[in-house]
């Protein structure tokens, strides 16, 4: 799930619209597994992907904390807040190196990215608290109001520029799906870059959740040099 945004979109986003959170937790097991199909890029191609949830508590408050697996390149620790699924902190780690490539924290009154790869080291000062990884936006996205037609709007950021982004996303239909998991009933989500830099950012990506609750992911489809490519679930339980 990686979204390819051109990097002039970026240019003059500030963070002085504040807004408020768009997801809310629709009753979310304490424990879940995954496991995805996904393409990471057309050098790799095909990996598997394996996802750890679990529901933690600190300072008397709730998180689900997450762990992704990407083969045996990438790992993922993100924690997600419980009540609207907010991202509150994300730490990428390469395994073949064992080093930190990119992480990012979000603290009451600011944020901070970083990111070896581009050579990024940011903060910001905000008190944003619409923000939503992209790596966990399969369970975020759960959180949507779902209903035909109905769209939401929320910020995420992108490692490649240390920036906050304004994403939608739009249920657009429901549809039944057939994959090596099984097959589903699904809503699909439409998300694109939100706002006026769309027209310098017009691809669309696409979600697929179970309509029935707690709407487990089920696919996400993406363009890439004209070829769609999907990522696919091929296990799911509750622990």
């Amino acid at each position: 799930m990686k979204l390819i945004i051109p990097f002039f979109v970026f240019i003059f986003t500030e963070l002085n619209i504040f807004s408020q959170p768009v997801f809310k937790n629709p009753g979310l097991p304490d424990s879940e597994s995954y496991e995805i199909y996904e393409h990471f890029d057309n050098k790799v191609g095909f990996i598997t992907t394996k996802i750890d949830i679990d529901l933690i508590e600190k300072n008397h408050l709730k998180f689900y904390e997450i762990h992704v697996n990407e083969g045996n390149l990438f790992r993922n620790e993100i924690v997600v807040k419980y009540s609207d699924l907010t991202t509150i902190s994300e730490i990428r780690t390469n395994l073949l190196t064992n080093k930190v490539e990119q992480y990012f924290i979000k603290n009451d009154d600011s944020i901070h990215f970083y990111s070896s790869e581009k050579n990024v080291t940011r903060k910001l000062k905000t008190s944003e608290t619409n923000i939503y990884s992209p790596l966990a936006f399969f369970i975020s996205c759960r959180g949507f109001p779902f209903e035909i037609g109905k769209s939401v709007t929320f910020k995420s950021y992108m490692y490649e520029y240390g920036d906050i982004l304004t994403m939608k996303l739009a249920n657009t239909a429901k549809e039944t799906i057939k994959i090596k998991a099984g097959t589903f009933d699904c809503y699909v989500l439409e998300l694109s870059v939100g706002g006026w830099q769309s027209f310098f950012a017009p691809d669309k990506y696409y979600l697929y959740f179970a309509v029935d609750s707690p709407h487990i992911f089920i696919q996400y489809r993406e363009q890439l040099d004209g070829t769609w490519y999907t990522d696919d679930l091929t296990k799911y339980s509750k622990k």
